[in-house]
This record gives C-alpha cells, sequence and structure tokens, in this order.
C-alpha cells in the first residue's frame, strides 16, 4: 500500500479519536463539487491515542457516516484515510548522487538514523523530489505495520477497500496550500482538541512536522480549574468568549494565557530552528492556522501580534474552487476549518497526480 504515491479516485476518511469525517469529490465539466461529507462522534474507547481499540464499532460509524453524508451518500467503496500525525515519521532528506546505483538502500540506511521506530515493522515510502546540487531531495515516510493493519482492519470490515494512507500533514498542505500563489515557506499550525501540531511547507512538499500537548482540551481543563467549572462548561465559555479580554470573558482569557504563552513560545523557536537549519532558504512568509480551536474568535489576531508573522485562517477550498468562482461553499468557512485533512484527502481521491 502506498503512503505516498499516487493514487486512484475514491473519497476520503480522516480518523481522530473523537470523531471520523469523510468526504467525496466529483469532477464535472471540468469543475470540483463536493458529492457528500459528514462526521460522526466516537464514544471513548474506539480510537485511544491514535490506535484502533474496536474496529467492529468503528466500521459501524464509518458506515453510519457513509450513508448521511450531504448533500448525497457516499457509496464508493473506495477509501484513501489519515494516520495520525502523531503514528507517523515523515521527513525531507538528501542523498547523494553518488549512491545513484543503490538509492533505495540509501534512503533506508539515512531514515534509520531519523525515524525512531523499526523499518523492519514499518511500512516506508519515498520519493525522489529534486535533484540539484550533486543531492537527492527525497521526502521520506513511515508508519508503524501495526497501526496501518489496524485501520485497514476496520476499513475491512466496513466493506471499504483501502487504496492508501497517508499521514495528516500531507493532506492538510494539499487542502491548503495552492502553489502557484504560495511559493514561499509556510507554516501551518492544526489547533485541535487533543494537540496542536506544527507543519512548515515549501514547494513542493513538507518540510518537517512537530506537535505538542497544549491544545483545546488543556485549555479548558485551565478554564475549569481557575473557576471551578466541569470542563464542558469551559468549552462553552470558551467558545463564547474566544480571546476577548474585555468584561466577564477577561477571566477566560486569564485562565488560558499561560497555555497560550507555552504556545506561543514554541512557535518562536520552531521558526528559529527553521532559521537555524535552513539559513539558505527564504524565512516563513506567513502562518496559516486550521482545526477546531482555529475558530475562536482572536485567536488570528493574537498569535501575528505574539510572533511577528501574518496569520490567516486557512482555506481548504483554494484547490477545489478557482478563485474566479464566486461559488459559496457547502460547508461554511467557519466549520470548513474541522474538515482540512478530509478535504485534502478528498482531494487526492480526484486528481490524477498528487502533487504533495
Amino acid at each position: 500500500m502506498s503512503i505516498l504515491n499516487n493514487n486512484l479516485n475514491a473519497f476520503g476518511l480522516d480518523f481522530s479519536d473523537r470523531a471520523i469525517k469523510v468526504a467525496m469529490l466529483e469532477r464535472r465539466n471540468d469543475k470540483l463539487e463536493l458529492h457528500g461529507y459528514g462526521r460522526e462522534e466516537l464514544p471513548a474507547g474506539v480510537i485511544e491515542d491514535g490506535e484502533i481499540k474496536q474496529p467492529e464499532e468503528l466500521a459501524v460509524f464509518i458506515r453510519q457516516a457513509l450513508s448521511s453524508a450531504a448533500p448525497a451518500p457516499i457509496r464508493s467503496k473506495f477509501v484513501i484515510y489519515s494516520i495520525p500525525e502523531t503514528k507517523g515519521f515523515i521527513r525531507v532528506i538528501w542523498v547523494s548522487e553518488a549512491q545513484a546505483d543503490d538509492l533505495e538502500s540509501a534512503v533506508y540506511a539515512e531514515i534509520e538514523q531519523l525515524f525512531p521506530i523499526s523499518l523492519e515493522e514499518s511500512y516506508v515510502d519515498w520519493q525522489v523530489l529534486d535533484r540539484k546540487d550533486g543531492h537527492f531531495e527525497i521526502l521520506a515516510a513511515a508508519v508503524p505495520q501495526t497501526i496501518v493493519d489496524s485501520y485497514s482492519e476496520a476499513l475491512n470490515l466496513a466493506g471499504l477497500k483501502p487504496v492508501a494512507a497517508e499521514i495528516e500533514s500531507i493532506a492538510i498542505c494539499r487542502s491548503l496550500i495552492n502553489e502557484q500563489l504560495s511559493q514561499k515557506p509556510t507554516l501551518i499550525i492544526d489547533l485541535g482538541m487533543d494537540r496542536t501540531g506544527f507543519i512548515i511547507f515549501k514547494a513542493p512538499t513538507v518540510q518537517f512536522t512537530a506537535s505538542i500537548p497544549v491544545c483545546g482540551r488543556e485549555l479548558n481543563r485551565a478554564i475549569a480549574k481557575k473557576l471551578g467549572v466541569s470542563e464542558e462548561e469551559a468549552q462553552h465559555m470558551k467558545e463564547k468568549c474566544g480571546l476577548n479580554t474585555r468584561g466577564d470573558c477577561e477571566k477566560i482569557f486569564m485562565a488560558m494565557d499561560s497555555g497560550l504563552a507555552e504556545m506561543t513560545g514554541y512557535i518562536e523557536k520552531l521558526l528559529g530552528y527553521y532559521r537555524d537549519h535552513y539559513p539558505s532558504e527564504q524565512d516563513i512568509a506567513k502562518v496559516i492556522i486550521c482545526g477546531g480551536e482555529s475558530r475562536l474568535t482572536g485567536v488570528s489576531s493574537l498569535l501575528s501580534l505574539k510572533i511577528k508573522k501574518e496569520v490567516e485562517k486557512g482555506n481548504p477550498w483554494v484547490n477545489i474552487i478557482p478563485s474566479e468562482e464566486k461559488e459559496i461553499p457547502v460547508i461554511s468557512r467557519g466549520d470548513s476549518l474541522i474538515f482540512v485533512t478530509v478535504l485534502g484527502l478528498a482531494l487526492r481521491g480526484v486528481e490524477e497526480d498528487s502533487s504533495i
């Protein structure tokens, strides 16, 4: 099974501990249209920390998501699905042209030193991106076989045929980055409920990824502890106030302050890491945010102020609806931010060649 290369027509399926999302695009008259999309909440214990614990139950929820998809059910049996970022490894590496006669062995030797997993117990995929200055530039990825096999088992139980597995960061970049419009390095921040992910993209692909535990859940816990409320109530308060510091919202913001400071501090370290390790490249030009927590009012402004970079909310329609079109997406702009990964997977399902 490929985890990087091109594909067949298929729908996208994005997994997380809390929910699954599905989306399918169709090409009609040289235009892409959203055939169907949907989301199903998962009970605790079905998927834990990216690992499937109850494949039979998960298969039921997958079938429900497909049958209830709107505006039309998804009936395709072919699926491209996501591998949680924390379970896969992806990196751009360089291999000398002198090793061209046995490039595969050279690639495996390089990534064996970089990835903290046994390659014999992993699915490994790689592709040459460029050839310059006496070296091959190669995108390499590896995922433990147990993770991929468990996801494939659940999909088979749901009556589906896996076409490819794809690490989340690849799908996110395909969804949010239009290479014709964005040639400069970009930092993507995926603000989720269970983790915050960071992706540095420089055409044509992901350069590296990282994640931290500062996330929506941690912010909720901080609010709940500070104000003596339940985490569920804290979530409602956070959604209502966002990062507003006026009136009663000030106490909500202050409860989150240390977590937000930790997040922005990490971003600054990440930007410094990129400058130190890629001194010949252009600096990060802008920051794109996505994920459910990116919908909070004021998050773009706060991050921009702290890290002194242009920060914008992601647009997962940038490669689906041409800029000259005035079409209104089926999914609202706010809700689109939680469907970024699955729309990237769905794009792969209709593209003859994947550029990422």
